[in-house]
């Protein structure tokens, strides 16, 4: 399978060669970022589904500030809490 990277001024996400987001190894899928440099979200993708194990969050968000405002917890597209 090759998974490829692309990058935009205030994002960078890996897909797949049938555009699925995919990222292996305990990396994020999908990164997005505030003007600021700041992390506004980001989420954690395999085979194009939502997915991250050992009770750690898929997807998480931040306010502009730094400070998490929310995650969400995935297993194989699946949503646990």
């Amino acid at each position: 399978m090759i998974t490829l990277q692309f990058k935009t001024t205030n994002d960078s996400y890996w897909k797949t060669e049938n555009n699925r987001l995919h990222r292996l190894h305990g990396k994020p899928a999908w990164q997005v970022w505030y003007e600021n440099g700041q992390k506004n979200h980001e989420e954690y993708y395999e085979h194009g589904q939502l997915h991250r194990l050992n009770s750690k969050p898929a997807w998480q968000a931040w306010y502009k500030n730094g400070q998490k405002n929310h995650e969400e917890y995935y297993e194989n597209g699946r949503y646990i809490k």
